[in-house]
């Protein structure tokens, strides 16, 4: 499948780069033959990482190209807090996001406010590894809140994922249009 097809499926279901990446910008990442070679996988993994600029700015805010041993100190949980409701858009509205790292304890603190409510997670410290209880934590957070949405979820096979928001009808059209198999985020 050509990668302006890829596109076009992508559109179809609500997945489209942000308004300054170009058909170009991905050209720059890969060849068109790469893209054609393995569809949507490719093309998600791009859309999902996030420019070169200062402000790290996504290159489609509907998905994430996660790589799970990228903790290297202060800010990086934040970011990932940052990524996540992102992802969920006004139905996970947090806001004073920060991290705090105590590494005589391997612990992070991740902090935010929703709605008002301060809350406070611990992640433990492995290496460069995130915990993946952190992940749990912020699908069981969307689900509790009075949307459909749900976090979702492709493994790519080594030490990255891809992670999206999506409402049932919406994983059922990704599943169908792109042939990967796409699981909740849990």
């Amino acid at each position: 499948m050509t990668l302006y097809a890829q596109l076009d499926q992508l559109e179809r279901l609500g997945i489209v780069p942000g308004l300054k990446v170009t058909v170009t910008d991905l050209l720059a990442r890969h060849s068109e033959r790469e893209y054609e070679t393995d569809p949507f996988r490719l093309l998600l993994s791009v859309l999902g990482e996030e420019s070169n600029d200062l402000e790290r700015t996504p290159l489609c805010v509907r998905v994430w190209h996660l790589r799970v041993g990228c903790i290297a100190g202060p800010g990086d949980y934040a970011h990932i807090a940052q990524r996540m409701a992102a992802l969920a858009g006004d139905d996970l509205p947090i806001t004073d996001i920060r991290d705090e790292f105590e590494w005589a304890s391997a612990l992070v603190w991740l902090t935010f406010r929703l709605h008002g409510e301060q809350i406070a997670w611990p992640a433990h410290l492995r290496e460069h590894w995130i915990d993946p209880g952190i992940f749990s934590r912020f699908a069981a957070l969307l689900e509790a809140r009075d949307t459909d949405k749900r976090f979702t979820y492709l493994d790519l096979g080594g030490q990255d994922a891809l992670i999206g928001c999506a409402t049932p009808a919406q994983l059922t059209g990704i599943r169908r249009r792109t042939g990967l198999r796409v699981e909740w985020l849990g």
